[in-house]
């Protein structure tokens, strides 16, 4: 059985992780393949948006402990930073796809699957979704980008506080704290997140591209470093023929037709 699905939906991918028996737990094929996968999906120009869900009724519960997650090592200390590289890999492809990626949370997130869905642009949850940073459970540290992710979601003292204890946080608590950007009844998931997705792939896909790699780096810029990256990309853009499109859809008072180009 495939641990990773894909499906082209007009100009949108749809990524669903494979292993509903486990909750859909991370194996390093699962990593590894969707790592790849996200990086390839930055030179395909007929993808434009990017949906991550999970099947049956889990997200992703994170690393599965039961069997190492594949490999016999996972355990020991090389073997965990083998997993660790694989997990940067991936956090690192969805950071700088120039695509927005949304991740429809369908039931749990939990361990490094939480900060799979905090690697995403955009989080539709579900009303059954709950996010636990479960690592303390288990005498472990946060992986997968959660100590970058978490802080700049929901501020210091409250991703100290979540990280800590590591209790649960259910959809619409997520919600309230920022942490999603919508919560919907189960049945409704996918429908709003292909809704959202669509509506991000029919916008100029270099344009929202550049911000979200400039959204990105912010948190680490000054206002100088900003405004010159702003300067430079604003020049790119100028150059697309999205802009042509979006200046005369203007002037002919019409809605744009933008080609991600």
């Amino acid at each position: 059985m495939d641990e990773l699905l894909r499906e082209r939906k007009g100009a949108v991918e749809v990524l669903t992780l494979n292993r509903p028996e486990k909750k859909n737990a991370f194996t390093m094929d699962l990593v590894q393949e969707m790592g790849a996968v996200m990086h390839e999906l930055q030179f395909d120009d007929e993808v434009r948006a990017v949906v991550v869900t999970g099947a049956g009724d889990g997200f992703c519960t994170g690393a599965d402990l039961s069997g190492g997650g594949g490999r016999e090592d996972a355990f020991t200390a090389p073997g965990m930073r083998i997993t660790c590289f694989a997990y940067s890999r991936l956090c690192h492809a969805m950071w700088v796809l120039e695509k927005p990626i949304i991740g429809a949370i369908n039931g749990v997130a939990a361990g490094a699957g939480c900060n799979l869905a905090f690697s995403c642009d955009l989080l539709v949850a579900s009303e059954k979704a709950k996010f636990i940073q479960v690592f303390v459970r288990r005498g472990l540290i946060a992986d997968l980008g959660g100590t970058y992710f978490l802080p700049r979601l929901i501020g210091l003292a409250k991703a100290k506080e979540l990280m800590f204890f590591g209790d649960d946080v259910p959809a619409r608590k997520a919600l309230e704290m920022g942490l999603v950007n919508a919560v919907v009844p189960q049945e409704e998931l996918m429908n709003k997140a292909m809704e959202i997705a669509d509506r991000l792939a029919a916008g100029p896909t270099r344009a929202i591209g550049m911000m979200k790699g400039m959204l990105n780096k912010s948190f680490e810029s000054d206002l100088a470093g900003c405004l010159d990256r702003e300067g430079s990309c604003q020049g790119i853009a100028v150059a697309t023929a999205d802009v042509v499109e979006g200046v005369t859809a203007f002037m002919e008072k019409r809605p744009p037709d933008f080609k991600g180009r």
